[in-house]
């Protein structure tokens, strides 16, 4: 039977209505009205609301702000979803979980760096007619003074009681230019710069202690910095602090012998402790092992020097036909990579760069390190565009990533034999490495392993998080220039991280 048009109509008006009173939840007993309780809001209706009020905070009205927040076991966007995945950003530090992913997987985590001492000529009558050579390796942890100790009388137990030529340092598995291009001027001489030089020596840092009575030019005394860096010359500009905290930092050439000490020292204070970045590694772990030599006994008649800026003289007798008579090891990569993420180490991400450069193109070069591990990771299926690597840490301000990029890298790496050393060397919250003292007594302490980042209006954070009802997430979370205090924008984003562990 047919059912007239006016009939459907009323039924449907009937329904509609019938829909809206049963979600009203309204009941009628005794005469009373009784309004049915509201939902409880479920941790990712908290975790939304709170990414809306992040995204409308003042700080971030100039703001980039992008993340992801992916299911671990499959990769895919949970109900969270994300927001301006494919923005690229300046990472900051956390451009190092592409570096050290790359290094576990290209360079296998068993790997590790040889620093060898060499000879060349022939040993007469206690005699060494030749120079030593300390050859590197490309080794970030080299500089132990009990390896040169230990070298020191090595030399001695071959019977040598003199030596006619030089003692060198060859860092030449990497290039001569050891600073990546994009880094900025104003940092170079800074501890957390340091380069990554082919034979890296003692951090490549030095700490030295200054004084206000020495004004002008001057040549700090051997007791006064360690090491020793032959030939330094450094012009002391420090004032007296007024109202601001007092604060000393280097400035100057970063590969010259001539430095300038800044800044200000309370007016109480005579002495002042500095540091910088020793301008030549090689020259200088030449220098401490040649006297190491004298204080054996040993003659030495040549100079300690760089074989990249020896003089004519000494190059004339440098030979590549040499004999090793001791080497020193890095720690293997699975223990370089967990150093490196756990506590941000610029100076190993840098030396990993540059040995998958030397793995992948037999080439030293930081634009080589970089480029190696682009190709890695778009061989691996992560779409690589709007990815800019300049460096192989994060200082660089010429690094982009996008928030996609690196959960995408995230969740290949649960795939990979390499996984359990890569997810462990990520600080833990609230326990280990950069977060250690960050989001304690939450839902994400002991639970979230996160990769931070943070320079000048740069924060950003990446890693894993399991829930406390067992469910796993891969998150990134990226956003530059900010207009509030860095440890300001570390606490809005760590409420966005404790809502994801509370996810249930």
């Amino acid at each position: 039977m047919k059912v007239p048009l006016y009939l459907l109509i009323s039924l449907l008006i009937i329904s509609i209505f019938s829909c809206r009173n049963a979600e009203q939840k309204k009941e009628s007993r005794n005469g009373k009205s009784i309004v049915a309780q509201p939902k409880k809001l479920t941790a990712i209706d908290t975790l939304l609301a709170d990414l809306e009020i992040l995204k409308k905070d003042t700080s971030l009205r100039h703001a980039s702000f992008s993340y992801v927040i992916n299911d671990y076991s499959t990769g895919k966007p949970v109900p969270v979803t994300s927001s301006n995945p494919d923005m690229s950003l300046v990472p900051a530090s956390v451009m190092k979980v592409f570096t050290t992913a790359a290094a576990l997987e290209i360079l296998g985590e068993g790997r590790s760096f040889r620093t060898s001492l060499q000879y060349n000529g022939k040993i007469e009558n206690r005699i060494l007619k030749g120079n030593l050579y300390i050859k590197g390796g490309g080794d970030p942890t080299f500089g132990s003074p009990a390896t040169l100790d230990r070298w020191g009388k090595t030399v001695r137990d071959l019977g040598i009681d003199s030596i006619t030529g030089s003692v060198i340092g060859d860092p030449t598995i990497f290039n001569h230019f050891t600073i990546p291009a994009t880094w900025t001027w104003g940092e170079l001489l800074l501890p957390y710069c340091a380069p990554a030089s082919g034979l890296t020596y003692s951090g490549n840092v030095f700490q030295a202690k200054g004084s206000k009575a020495k004004k002008g030019k001057y040549k700090p005394a051997e007791q006064d910095i360690q090491p020793e860096i032959p030939e330094l010359e450094v012009e002391n500009d420090i004032t007296d602090a007024e109202d601001a905290p007092a604060e000393t930092f280097l400035q100057g050439n970063p590969t010259a012998l001539r430095m300038s000490i800044q800044g200000t020292v309370d007016k109480g204070n005579v002495f002042f402790p500095y540091s910088g970045v020793i301008p030549d590694p090689a020259l200088t772990v030449a220098n401490d092992l040649k006297k190491k030599l004298i204080a054996l006994g040993i003659r030495v008649a040549g100079p300690a020097v760089d074989i990249e800026n020896a003089d004519s003289a000494v190059l004339s007798t440098v030979q590549k036909d040499r004999k090793e008579i001791a080497a020193a090891f890095s720690p293997s990569v699975a223990a370089l990579v967990t150093l490196t993420n756990l506590h941000s180490n610029n100076l190993f991400a840098e030396h990993l760069s540059k040995q998958i450069g030397l793995s992948r193109f037999h080439s030293g070069y930081s634009e080589s390190g970089c480029k190696a591990v682009l190709q890695f990771w778009k061989s691996k299926g992560i779409d690589t565009d709007g990815m800019f690597l300049y460096d192989g840490c994060g200082v660089s301000r010429y690094d982009g990533i996008t928030s996609r990029q690196l959960a995408d890298m995230l969740y290949y790496m649960t795939t990979s034999p390499a996984f359990n050393t890569f997810y462990n060397s990520l600080p833990l919250a609230g326990v280990s490495g950069t977060l250690a003292k960050y989001m304690k007594g939450t839902k994400a302490e002991g639970n979230l392993r996160a990769k931070t980042g943070s320079i000048s209006r740069v924060k950003s954070y990446a890693g894993y998080v399991r829930t406390a009802s067992g469910k796993r997430f891969i998150f990134s979370i990226l956003v530059n220039n900010f207009t509030c205090s860095g440890p300001e924008m570390v606490k809005k984003l760590e409420k966005i991280m404790v809502d994801i562990a509370c996810i249930k």
